[in-house]
Formats: structure tokens, C-alpha cells, sequence
């Protein structure tokens, strides 16, 4: 499970769509090497992404 404390790398190697996932809230991630110091929460408040629908929809990807 995802939370808000997981590096954005982490999550990108956990699953396949998670870039997809990620693009939809407007995150580049995969261009971006602020990613591998960021947690999801992090990145979502320097976007303005609501962090917990961000979090559920990751999360959808496990269920």
C-alpha cells in the first residue's frame, strides 16, 4: 500500500500504471529528478493535488 510518506521513484517501480496515474493529476515524475526525494505528499502540495485522492487512486492499482 501507498502512502503518503513513499518516494514518487517508489511508487513508479511498484507498478506499471503508476505514471499514467500520476500524469492524469499533472505529475511528470519520469522527467523529473525531484522525484526521488519526494514523497507523494510532498508532490502533491508543490502541485496542489489533493493528496488523499492522489493516494486513492495509486492505491486502485493494488486492489
Amino acid at each position: 500500500m501507498i502512502d503518503k510518506m513513499t518516494k514518487m521513484t517508489e511508487v513508479i517501480k511498484m507498478h506499471p500504471d503508476a505514471l499514467k496515474v500520476l500524469a492524469d493529476f499533472g505529475l511528470n515524475c519520469a522527467e523529473c529528478s525531484g522525484a526521488k526525494h519526494e514523497s507523494i505528499q510532498q508532490g502533491a502540495i508543490n502541485h496542489g493535488i489533493d493528496v488523499n485522492e492522489l493516494l486513492k487512486k495509486l492505491n486502485e492499482l493494488f486492489s
